[in-house]
C-alpha cells in the first residue's frame, strides 16, 4: 500500500502526517525551538545523586537534564558534552541524556569514543559478515561504527557513498566539539533534526510520496534524493496550499477522531481510553454488536476487532510505556491464544517496538510500547482549569454552594455587600433563585471558572 508523508510547516510548529493509502497511521507535531532526541548540548552538572548513580544538569532549556549511570564520573559544576536520548512523556520529568554520543547517517551510526564495528541484525548472516568486513577497513581510530540495514542498497561500485557519509559525520562531530569549546554557558549545540529525519525514513521508498509546503525543505530533499543509489520517493512541493496542505487527505478530521475518548468499532462495539500517569488503559465493550454467536466466540470477535483498532490508535497517538487492555472475558484458552497471535501479527506494522506480555487471570491484556516523545493528547491539549485534568468538575449546585460559603466568610469579616461574581450562566440561574443572595445583590458576569471580586469602595 502506498505511503504518503505530508508535512505542514507552519511558523510556530511543523505537523507531520504519515498515511498508508488513505489511512492516517502516524502523526506528530514538531516545535522547531523545542528539544528533541539526538540534539547535542553543553551541560552543567547541578547535582549528583550517588544513591541513583545519576547526575542532574542544566542544558539551557526549561526542562532539566537527567544523566543516568553518571554519579561516579561527575561532580557538581562539571561541564559536559551531552546528547538527548529521550524526551519525557510527562511534564514533570527532565530529558534523559547520554554522554556516549552517536551520529546517525543513512548507512551507518558513528559512535565517537567507541571501538569496533557492529552490524544490523536485520541483515542475513552472509550480509552481516560482508558488511562487517567492509566497514572494518574504513572504521577510523577513536570511533565505533554500526552498519545499518540500508547498507545492502550499496553496490561495490557505489562504496564511495559510504565513505562520503562517514567523512561527513566525522566533520559534523568535529564541528560539534568546536561549538562546545566556544560556548560560554549551557545550551544547544545542534538544531532539531526531527522533520528531516522523518523524511529520510521514507525517501528511499520508490512507492512513497513526500508532500511538503516549505520550499527550502523541498530543495534539501531533492538534493538528498539525487544521492540515492536508485529512484526514491516522489517529491511534491505544495507551497501554494500553505496551511491547508492536509485538507485533500482529511488528516485534521482523522486527528480529531483519534482524540475522542470513545472509539467506535464497525460491529457496534466500542473502546474507551483513559490516560492515568503510570499507564494507558483501554476498556473493550460489545456495545451495539448484535452478531448471533456463542458467547465465547462473540467475545473473541469483539476483542479481535478492538485490539486491531487499539494497536492502530497506539501508533497514531504515539502511546508509549505500559498499555493495559480490559478485554471481554474469554473462557477458552484457544481463543486467548488466537487473540495473542493476532496481536503479535498486527504489532509488526508498528515501528514503536510493541511487545505483548500476555493476558492476566483477570482478563487484562498487557502490552508495552517504546516511548518516542509526547503522546498525541499531550501534544494537542492543555490541562483544563476547571477540572485540573481529571475530565470532571464540580456540579453547578456545588459551585453555587462554594460561592455562597465564600461570600458568607466575607460577610462574617464585615463586608455586607458589593460583590462581582463571575461564573457560568447555569450557576447564575441558581444564584438568582437562592434567597441568601437577595440581600447581597451581587453583580453577575459570565465566566468559565467562578471568581469573586469586591467592587471598588466596598472594602475587602
Amino acid at each position: 500500500m502506498k505511503q504518503r508523508l505530508v508535512i505542514d510547516a507552519g511558523e510556530f510548529e511543523t505537523r507531520i502526517a504519515l498515511l498508508q493509502g488513505d489511512v492516517l497511521v502516524e502523526y506528530e507535531t514538531v516545535d522547531p525551538g523545542a528539544p528533541a532526541p539526538d540534539m547535542f548540548y553543553r551541560g552543567k552538572v547541578l547535582r549528583v545523586d550517588a544513591s541513583m548513580d545519576a547526575a542532574f544538569g542544566d542544558i539551557g532549556e526549561t526542562l532539566s537534564g537527567f544523566l543516568p549511570r553518571a554519579g561516579k564520573r561527575y561532580r557538581q559544576g562539571d561541564l559536559c558534552l551531552v546528547q538527548i536520548e529521550a524526551i519525557p512523556s510527562t511534564e514533570t520529568k527532565g530529558v534523559r541524556l547520554t554522554d556516549h554520543p552517536h551520529l546517525t547517517g543513512r548507512y551507518m551510526v558513528l559512535q565517537p569514543g567507541h571501538k569496533g564495528v557492529r552490524v544490523s541484525q536485520k541483515l542475513s548472516e552472509s550480509k552481516q559478515r560482508a558488511a562487517k568486513a567492509f566497514a572494518e577497513t574504513r572504521c577510523p581510530e577513536g570511533f565505533g561504527l554500526i552498519v545499518r540495514t540500508e547498507w545492502q542498497e550499496l553496490k561495490r561500485s557505489l562504496s564511495d557513498r559510504f565513505d562520503s557519509e562517514l567523512s561527513g559525520l566525522i566533520a559534523e562531530w568535529e564541528d560539534i566539539n568546536k561549538r562546545f569549546a566556544a560556548s560560554l554557558k549551557p545550551g544547544r549545540l545542534t538544531d532539531n533534526p526531527e522533520v528531516y529525519a522523518r523524511c529520510m525514513q521514507v525517501l528511499s521508498d520508490p512507492e512513497a510520496e513526500i508532500i511538503v509546503n516549505r520550499p527550502e525543505l523541498y530543495t534539501r530533499l531533492r538534493a538528498s534524493a539525487a544521492a540515492l543509489p536508485r529512484q526514491g520517493a516522489a517529491l511534491r512541493d505544495e507551497t501554494v496550499r500553505g496551511p491547508l496542505v492536509f485538507d485533500p487527505f482529511q488528516i485534521d478530521t482523522a486527528i480529531e477522531r483519534a482524540r475522542h475518548r470513545k472509539l467506535w468499532l464497525k460491529s457496534g462495539g466500542f473502546v474507551v481510553v483513559d490516560y492515568p500517569e503510570a499507564f494507558t488503559i483501554y476498556d473493550v465493550n460489545s456495545g451495539k454488536d448484535v452478531r448471533d454467536l456463542p458467547p465465547d466466540d462473540k467475545a473473541l470477535a469483539v476483542n479481535l476487532e478492538a485490539c486491531e483498532a487499539i494497536l492502530a490508535h497506539m501508533r497514531l497517538c504515539n502511546i508509549g510505556g505500559i498499555v493495559l487492555i480490559d478485554l471481554i472475558d474469554m473462557q477458552s484458552q484457544a481463543n486467548r491464544e488466537a487473540l495473542l497471535d493476532a496481536v503479535r501479527a498486527a504489532a509488526k506494522a508498528d515501528h514503536g517496538n510493541v511487545h505483548e506480555e500476555g493476558i492476566t487471570s483477570l482478563g487484562i491484556l498487557q502490552l508495552t510500547r517504546r516511548r518516542t516523545g509526547l503522546p498525541l493528547h499531550m501534544q494537542l491539549e492543555s490541562v483544563c482549569k476547571a477540572c485540573q485534568g481529571s475530565g470532571r468538575h464540580l456540579s453547578d449546585r456545588q459551585v453555587e454552594g462554594e460561592i455562597r460559603r465564600a461570600i458568607a466568610r466575607r460577610v462574617q469579616s464585615g463586608q455586607q455587600s458589593g460583590y462581582r461574581i463571575r461564573c457560568s450562566r447555569s450557576v447564575q440561574t441558581l444564584i438568582r433563585e437562592d434567597p441568601y443572595f437577595e440581600s447581597i445583590d451581587p453583580v453577575l458576569e459570565t465566566g468559565r471558572d467562578y471568581e469573586i471580586e469586591s467592587l471598588p469602595g466596598t472594602g475587602n
